[in-house]
């Protein structure tokens, strides 16, 4: 008679949120960003735990005409940017197989924005193309090519 093994002990194991600021300078610099420029984190004083946070800029420094803000969470979900009232003009998208939303926002009048939600094991990192000229650049193009340049440094889910 053969018997069952018992079940196993102990509890689960939460998500380890990825750090957007892990994206090497070989890897911005391949995209077209300033490698010699992140800013980690929140502004002082500003706390959003249930978010990880880097902002890396074109190359020009403060004179760049944007920049890309990258998040990271594994309290929230794509499902969550798909039915976000203030999310507009959303589109699906592939991006390396995997399943991702792009949409813009009404973040700011100056700044054109727009925003692709990549789904990620456990959690969302959202990519923020920031564009603050008004030169006719489309924001989705721009954040659309960095995504597609840097996925492969996004954590990928685990076969």
């Amino acid at each position: 008679m053969a018997g069952c093994g018992g079940g196993v002990d102990g509890s689960p194991v939460a998500a380890e949120r990825w750090d957007p600021c892990s994206i090497t300078p070989e890897a911005l610099e391949a995209t077209g960003l300033d490698p010699a420029y992140r800013d980690e984190g929140w502004e002082r004083g500003i706390e959003v735990p249930d978010w990880g946070s880097c902002v890396f800029h074109a190359p020009g420094g403060v004179y760049s005409p944007y920049g890309l803000s990258v998040l990271s969470s594994t309290d929230h979900t794509i499902a969550e940017a798909r039915a976000k009232p203030g999310n507009m003009e959303g589109r699906d998208l592939q991006i390396g197989g995997r399943d991702a939303y792009m949409f813009k926002t009404e973040f700011d009048p100056a700044i054109r924005d727009c925003q692709i939600a990549l789904e990620v094991p456990g959690g969302v990192v959202v990519f923020n193309a920031l564009y603050n000229e008004d030169d006719g650049v489309d924001a989705c193009e721009v954040v659309l090519n960095h995504v597609n340049d840097l996925e492969s440094a996004v954590p990928a889910a685990s076969n």
